[in-house]
């Protein structure tokens, strides 16, 4: 019996230990995603810099037609000074962000523009996500802004910062937010709820966390410091992004292994691992071409939805001319499995 209780003793004394531990464990983790979120907000700054010292001014907050078709946003547009020119070079600028020449760039959940933490990488329809948005007075409708205009220096001026929820597509050409009078106020405001506060990006590089009980004064300096931009610069589209449980996975079409393309499906699943959406790509085979630089990503072929006529489809491709009949009978048949689980 002795022998027993020394035993749940020693068992009780390590749950202690374990449970005193956990607090400190948790903080020690919040700590490092506030550093790496920090960290995200500082290459958006040199990113910026590196933008203006070849523009000699900030990237525009979108570019929008005459027509008011949205094309590209500033988060593409920096790009090549987050050390992604690849992915910069693979976009069509002259078609709309959400073409489907577009889309394989676009649904690309990227780290730095994720607040560490957050689980949610992807909208309903396969766009990766941004956790951080700019300022509507610098960064607008076909903007331009210059330092030279930001007449309370660039310390004092607001550039983007993190938001607390109804996150958008990095690739939104509609990626600003006005700041608001209090940070951590629901889901259209900024700042990060877990950090009680939130981090902003001022237009010198330098990055600053504040409380969610910071002033209103404060925020209203902020927000009012020129240049002030328009209604009509800062409108946005009645639009917000379902976000969630949602992930992207491929799976390989059969072919022939020593052609010039490999070819699969790209396939966007729900929580359920139900097909949301099915798209067909196909890319450079580089064991076969390998002294063809890769200097744009995988070309997409088509997207399947309930009406796909799958067979009709696959033909319009070069797919039949890599592959065999009984290859190209079991692509069709993983298609076709794919296309009837697609929601109604």
């Amino acid at each position: 019996m002795q022998r027993w209780i020394s035993v749940i003793v020693v068992l009780l004394l390590i749950v202690l230990v374990i449970g005193l531990m956990m607090p400190a464990v948790e903080q020690s983790r919040e700590a490092a995603r506030r550093s790496n979120s920090k960290n995200n907000l500082k290459q958006f700054g040199l990113a910026f810099y590196s933008y203006y010292e070849n523009h000699r001014c900030l990237p525009p907050g979108g570019v929008i037609r005459e027509d008011d078709v949205a094309m590209h946003g500033w988060f593409s547009m920096i790009l090549p000074y987050l050390d992604q020119s690849d992915d910069y070079s693979g976009i069509n600028f002259s078609e709309p962000w959400d073409q489907n020449g577009n889309r394989a760039i676009y649904e690309k959940s990227r780290p730095v523009f994720i607040i560490p933490g957050n689980f949610s990488r992807f909208t309903s329809q396969g766009y990766g996500l941004t956790n951080y948005l700019g300022n509507p007075n610098l960064l607008y409708r076909n903007s331009n802004v210059t330092f030279e205009q930001m007449s309370n220096g660039t310390s004092h001026t607001w550039l983007a910062g993190e938001v607390a929820g109804n996150f958008q597509p990095w690739g939104y050409p509609f990626n600003w937010r006005p700041l608001g009078t209090k940070l951590c106020d629901g889901p259209n405001s900024f700042g990060h709820p877990p950090w009680q506060g939130g981090h902003l990006l001022f237009a010198d590089g330098s990055v600053t966390f504040f409380s969610e009980n910071t002033s209103d004064v404060i925020l209203e300096k902020f927000a009012a410091a020129p240049p002030v931009s328009t209604a009509e610069q800062t409108q946005v589209p009645d639009r917000t992004f379902e976000t969630g449980d949602f992930s992207w996975n491929n799976q390989s079409l059969q072919s022939d292994p020593q052609a010039e393309q490999l070819y699969y499906v790209h396939v966007l699943r729900g929580q359920t691992d139900q097909p949301l959406r099915i798209e067909v790509y196909s890319e450079i085979n580089l064991e076969q071409v390998p002294d063809l630089p890769k200097l744009r990503g995988p070309d997409f072929l088509f997207v399947v939805d309930k009406n796909t006529d799958i067979a009709e489809a696959i033909q319009a491709t070069s797919l039949p001319k890599s592959a065999s009949p009984e290859q190209l009978q079991h692509n069709a048949e993983l298609l076709k499995n794919l296309q009837e689980r697609l929601p109604e």
